[in-house]
C-alpha cells in the first residue's frame, strides 16, 4: 500500500521537476508523424481490446508503415543484459572480431561486419534511390555489425556461430532473440486483426522462419573524418514481414516519399520499441501497408560530442524459407488487383541481402506485373 501511495499520479505535480530538455522531447514526440502505440492488450483474452490495439497498428502501417510501442511485454533486464553485452562485443579488437566474419555471405550471412561493410542503399537503387546526392557506393555505413540467425535447423540455415567472447553475449543475444521473436508473434496476430484475417493466419508462414537479430555499433565520430557521402546507415526498406528496434540515441528518420524524400526524426522513447514494416509484408498486402524508407544520419557538426557513440539492436522477423507470398485475400479486389506475381520468401531475402553488400543486383524488389 505504501509503494503504491508512492507511486507518481500521471499528470499531477510533474511540472515542477521537467527540464525544458524533456518538455521538448514530449513536445517532438506528440508531433511526430510516427505513432505511439501501447499494446498490453495483445497479450489479454479481450478480443474487442485487441481489435482496438489493431486498428491502431492497421492505420499506422497505411499511413507511414512506422510506429513504437510500449507495454510490450519484454522484460527489461533482457533488454539490459542483451544491450551490455552487445557493447562488450564491439568493444573487442578488431582483429578478434574480424575472425566471426562470413567467408561466404551466400551461404553464411551472418556474423560480423566491420566499419563500412555494408551500403543498404544499394538495395534501393533500382527504386531510383539516392539521398546522398551521387555519392552512393563511394563508402559503405558508417558502421559494424553482428548478427545471427535463427536456431531450429528446420529454419534451413546455417547453424549458428556464436563468439566464445565476451562472457555472456552469446547467451544474452540468443535470449534476446527469442523474445523478441514472441513480440513479432505478437504484433502480427494483431496485424492479422488489422486485415480482417484469422488472428492466427500468419502463424503457418514462420513455424520454420529465418528470422535475423543484429546489433549494430555506429562509432563516435569525435575526431573522425567520415568519407564523401557516408552516413551512419544509408537510405533503405527492410526486406522482411516487420522489424523490431531498440534504439539507443538520436539519428534514425524516416521519409514517406521515395523520390524527393522529406525526413522526419523518429522519436526515442524509453523502453519503447520501434516497429516498422519490410519490403515482403508491403508485397503480400498489395501495397495497402507501407515499408517505408529510413536511415541513421551523422550527427550534426554542433552535436558530434552530445550524440557521440550510438548503437542499436534490430530483430528482424521473416518468414519460413520456402513460404510462398502472394497478394492476401482480403487486399485484392475489382478494383485493387494484385500488383506482384507470387516470390518464394528466401530466395527474395537473400537476393535483397547480397544487394546490400554490393553482390547481387536486385532487380526482382517490388518489381510489378
Amino acid at each position: 500500500a505504501a509503494a503504491a501511495a508512492a507511486a507518481p499520479v500521471p499528470g499531477r505535480a510533474r511540472s515542477r521537476s521537467r527540464s525544458p530538455g524533456r518538455d521538448r522531447e514530449e513536445e517532438e514526440k506528440k508531433a511526430s508523424i510516427v505513432p505511439i502505440i501501447d499494446i498490453a492488450a495483445l497479450a489479454t483474452e479481450d478480443r474487442a481490446s485487441r481489435l482496438a490495439v489493431a486498428r491502431k497498428i492497421g492505420k499506422a502501417c497505411e499511413d507511414i508503415g512506422f510506429f513504437i510501442v510500449v507495454n510490450h511485454g519484454i522484460p527489461k533486464p533482457v533488454v539490459t543484459e542483451a544491450w551490455q553485452r552487445t557493447l562488450d562485443f564491439f568493444d573487442l579488437p578488431l582483429e578478434e572480431k574480424l575472425a566471426h566474419k562470413t567467408d561466404d555471405e551466400a551461404k553464411y550471412p551472418y556474423g560480423y561486419s566491420a566499419l563500412g561493410g555494408e551500403t543498404l542503399s544499394r538495395g534501393k537503387q533500382v527504386d531510383g534511390v539516392d539521398d546522398t546526392k551521387g555519392a552512393v557506393g563511394a563508402a559503405g555505413d558508417m558502421k559494424e555489425m553482428f548478427q545471427i540467425g535463427p536456431k531450429d535447423l528446420a529454419s534451413g540455415m546455417p547453424p549458428r556461430r556464436l563468439p566464445p567472447r565476451p562472457v555472456g553475449f552469446s547467451e544474452a543475444f540468443e535470449e534476446y532473440y527469442e523474445h523478441a521473436n514472441g513480440l513479432a508473434r505478437r504484433l502480427l496476430r494483431g496485424a492479422a486483426l488489422a486485415l480482417e484475417l484469422e488472428e492466427d493466419f500468419f502463424e503457418s508462414k514462420c513455424d520454420r522462419h529465418i528470422s535475423a537479430l543484429r546489433g549494430n555499433n555506429y562509432p563516435d565520430q569525435k575526431g573522425v573524418t567520415v568519407p564523401p557521402g557516408a552516413i551512419r546507415c544509408s537510405a533503405h526498406t527492410d526486406y522482411g514481414t516487420v522489424t523490431i528496434l531498440k534504439s539507443g540515441g538520436p539519428g534514425l528518420q524516416v521519409a514517406k516519399d521515395k523520390a524527393n524524400p522529406v525526413w522526419h526524426d523518429v522519436p526515442f522513447v524509453e523502453d519503447g520499441f520501434v516497429i516498422n514494416l519490410g519490403d515482403l509484408m508491403r508485397r503480400w498486402t498489395n501495397d495497402r501497408w507501407s515499408s517505408t524508407l529510413h536511415r541513421v544520419v551523422n550527427p550534426p557538426a554542433d552535436k558530434v560530442e552530445a550524440w557521440g557513440r550510438r548503437m542499436a539492436i534490430a530483430f528482424f522477423h521473416n518468414l519460413n524459407k520456402d513460404a510462398v507470398v502472394e497478394a492476401i485475400p482480403s487486399c485484392v479486389s475489382p478494383t485493387s488487383p494484385a500488383l506482384y506475381d507470387p516470390i518464394v520468401a528466401g530466395d527474395f531475402l537473400m537476393l535483397k541481402h547480397l544487394a546490400s553488400m554490393g553482390k547481387a543486383d536486385p532487380d526482382a524488389h517490388l518489381r510489378q506485373r
